[in-house]
């Protein structure tokens, strides 16, 4: 009986006490592990889709290609972007129609609830960033039209130049005429019409006065309106039937809510 008794108390500490073999260690440790780089190799391509899905509903286009990074990756998750490139095609910016939207920012921080839950995008702050917005002639008519000074334009746009035709309103009378110029940033959201030459229907050339009365009517010629992420603009140049705005971004006053 003392035998019994004495294995009966041995099983039973022996019951009381298990022990984890290594094995089940390795296997948590491969767990987390597990996790961790699923949350890194996850973490861009979402970010990136979330972020494609805001801009095409903010640009009114499916042609935009994004790409998104950040270190460690999982900074993602909650907001911090290294870095954001974006290339879109046949987009509205701001008051602009435009042929292409390329621009790579650096150091953006978004809101993550936003993004990923609504697919908004909500810029909270902007560390740096360049941007390209390429304008067609037929799209830069159409906002010229808009001033009051101008009627029934066309544009021209050569290397370094501009040239409308139209009917134009200086001192109270409108003319047909041929505006010689070129384009100049006005400030951060507009640019101004710097007149070179203007000649009549007939080629008669007109006063520089004239000229100058013109210019100061319908300047600044271009409102490109709020661009997105708090863009400003920087230059201008003219090409063969294009027109390029360059803009920066960065610092304070983040551009908000892309809509």
């Amino acid at each position: 009986m003392s035998v019994s008794v004495g294995r009966s108390r041995t099983l039973s500490r022996g019951a009381a006490t298990p022990r984890r073999g290594p094995g089940a260690v390795w296997l948590a440790v491969v767990a987390v592990l597990g996790l961790v780089l699923l949350a890194n190799v996850s973490a861009s391509p979402l970010a990136s889709f979330a972020m494609r899905a805001a801009l095409a509903r903010s640009f009114g286009t499916g042609d935009v290609a994004v790409t998104v990074r950040a270190w460690p990756a999982p900074a993602l998750w909650w907001g911090n972007i290294g870095m954001l490139s974006i290339a879109a095609r046949s987009v509205h910016v701001g008051r602009l129609d435009v042929a292409a939207f390329d621009a790579i920012f650096n150091r953006v921080d978004v809101d993550p609830a936003m993004l990923y839950g609504r697919r908004v995008l909500a810029v909270r702050s902007i560390g740096s960033g360049t941007a390209r917005v390429t304008v067609t002639e037929d799209d830069l008519a159409r906002l010229v039209a808009a001033q009051p000074a101008v009627k029934q334009v066309i544009v021209h746009l050569r290397p370094g130049a501009l040239r409308l035709d139209g009917i134009v309103s200086v001192l109270g009378a409108e003319f047909t005429a041929s505006v010689l110029g070129h384009l100049a940033v006005h400030d951060a959201a507009h640019l101004d019409l710097v007149v070179d030459r203007v000649t009549v229907l007939g080629g008669l050339p007109i006063p520089s006065d004239v000229a100058s009365q013109l210019a100061a009517s319908v300047n600044p010629v271009l409102d490109v309106g709020r661009l997105p992420f708090g863009l400003r603009l920087t230059a201008v140049t003219i090409g063969n039937g294009v027109l390029t705005l360059q803009a920066a971004a960065g610092g304070a006053a983040p551009s908000g809510v892309q809509r």
